[in-house]
């Protein structure tokens, strides 16, 4: 991989986002930041242009990771991870409408997440 691949988080619970960031970086990718709301989530993607966002659905703010998602694609085809603890039905039909790379319940696990990942930057 010549070029480190970056990836936003959007994850409303800290202690989640930190481990998923520490696991990403000794994974070999580049955290540009992470942030807990969907308002954030499309301020930092203008802002970092990542190649992967990894969104939770269920966050703080006025919008929620599908709606961010939907705002952000609007601007740039960004890859989008969602993240849910939630088992909805509804949330997942949702989120199959944004086209994502992948739809994971959580926990997540990093040996989940890099296969995904790396397959979309062969």
């Amino acid at each position: 991989m010549n070029k480190k691949i970056k990836i936003l988080i959007v994850e409303d619970e800290a202690i989640i986002a930190r481990s998923l960031k520490i696991e990403l970086n000794f994974a070999g990718y580049e955290v540009c930041n992470f942030v807990a709301s969907g308002e954030e989530a499309i301020r930092e993607a203008k802002k970092h242009n990542p190649d992967v966002i990894l969104m939770d659905i269920h966050l703080s703010g006025e919008i929620d990771g599908i709606k961010a998602a939907e705002k952000i694609i609007e601007y740039k085809k960004i890859q989008i991870i969602f993240m849910t603890g939630y088992p909805e039905r509804n949330l997942f039909e949702r989120a199959q409408k944004v086209n994502p790379a992948a739809y994971f319940q959580k926990p997540i696990e990093i040996y989940d997440l890099k296969p995904i990942i790396d397959d979309l930057f062969k």
